[in-house]
């Protein structure tokens, strides 16, 4: 620092019409200290060792202190000015540095000469060349911060896979914003906050839904911005979740067969926009001798029963049963014959589980003259062919007839 101030002084007090070149040098380098507090905190005791006189000391320490603020804006840092020129090319700002800012005119917006605003500084000033200014991406990095504070969705786009340069391990997502005041905004989805990490290739050019977790306009070369790409999913699956109750029909298809606690089976279901539902085995319609695979299909679409939801968590159960007894009892029909299981006996007869857990009696008038010589001598587990007698919608009853046991 002594060696710059020396220099400067020594410069401008002896040499000024034969070093101009070195001048500049010294003196930008002399501003660029002057802008920094610990220089000034430091400046009595510099001026006290280069032997400056009383007079010197207090000229200089008010050169200094009247420096303006913004001589050396620095790159990515937040500036105020005014509009001095509107070019078809862009606008001029008075940022109080040697030479105005400028900003092209897809950055500077609506401004127009005489204007006061914001900028975000894109190529900082030196001692020859103005700054580079951007009003639009200062608008955009305060937007961000708003998006911060308030968790509210929005959207990027996905541009690179950025990888560990050691491990070559997938570290994340370099995207980019394509709309409204952020746009031209770069910023980085870490791999945790991916909500696909499986296919995070297929990511790739694709619009993915964010939520800021980390805005510093000030840090790293695009500015330092980060983004969750599963939390923003989360959030939007709890709006859908919000807008569903218990009895709702969805649709929906089928993703997965899963296993589930204590040994039970599960289906996993796609609804829309990325929710999903869980339905147990419990809820699904049983069929004798079958498996949830045998009875759900991976990749069905069907209708769903919303069972029960929970709000606060963004979940939400399924059932087919109800609707799938419904469907089923729409079909049914005198004459028509099925092969289902004995559930229960009494004396008066059996009943037979002939689908969707629709049971239909087999009186025991209808066991004997089948040839049966009593309700013993049909049991519970049996499988029977029956024939429908008559159906009474009013009372749910289904009167059956055996034909066979097999």
């Amino acid at each position: 620092m002594r060696s710059v101030v020396a220099e400067s002084l020594m410069l401008n007090r002896f040499e000024r019409g034969t070093k101009f070149q070195e001048m500049k040098k010294v003196n930008q380098q002399l501003a660029i200290a002057a802008n920094d507090a610990q220089f000034k905190t430091a400046f009595p005791e510099l001026a006290n060792e280069l032997g400056m006189t009383a007079e010197e000391n207090a000229a200089f320490a008010e050169m200094v202190s009247n420096l303006p603020v913004g001589l050396m804006a620095k790159a990515k840092s937040f500036v105020v000015g005014t509009v001095v020129q509107r070019t078809k090319d862009g606008i001029y700002v008075n940022i109080g540095t040697k030479f105005d800012a400028f900003c092209a005119a897809e950055e500077a917006g609506e401004l127009k000469e005489g204007d006061k605003a914001g900028f975000w500084v894109l190529d900082q000033a030196d001692y020859e060349k103005s700054a580079v200014v951007s009003h639009a991406k200062y608008l955009g990095w305060k937007h961000l911060e708003e998006l911060k504070e308030s968790g509210e969705v929005t959207t990027v786009r996905a541009f690179f896979v950025a990888k560990d340069k050691r491990t070559q391990r997938v570290a994340g997502l370099r995207v980019v914003f394509d709309h409204g005041a952020m746009k031209g905004i770069r910023g980085f989805i870490p791999y945790k906050e991916t909500n696909d990490r499986r296919n995070i290739e297929n990511m790739l050019n694709q619009t993915l839904e964010v939520v800021v977790i980390k805005s510093n306009p000030h840090n790293g070369p695009f500015g330092d911005l980060v983004l969750s790409n599963m939390q923003a999913m989360a959030a939007h699956s709890r709006s859908l979740v919000a807008q569903l109750e218990a009895g709702y029909i969805v649709e929906g298809t089928v993703k997965k067969i899963l296993n589930l606690e204590e040994g039970e089976k599960g289906v996993l279901v796609e609804l829309c926009d990325g929710l999903t539902g869980i339905m147990y085995s419990r809820d699904i319609t049983s069929v004798p001798g079958k498996s949830i695979a045998d009875i759900i299909k991976v990749g069905e679409v069907r209708n769903f029963e919303v069972k029960r939801v929970d709000h606060k968590i963004g979940k939400v159960w399924l059932a087919t049963k109800r609707l799938d007894k419904i469907e089923f009892a729409k079909k049914i029909a005198k004459d028509q014959t099925y092969t289902g299981k004995v559930v229960r006996s009494y004396e008066y007869g059996v009943f037979v589980n002939i689908g969707s857990d629709i049971n239909g009696l087999v009186h025991i008038s209808d066991i004997k003259k089948a040839g049966f010589s009593d309700d013993k001598s049909i049991k519970i587990g049996d499988t029977v062919t029956v024939k429908v007698k008559s159906v009474d919608e009013a009372r749910e009853r289904i009167a059956l007839q055996l034909i066979s046991r097999a």
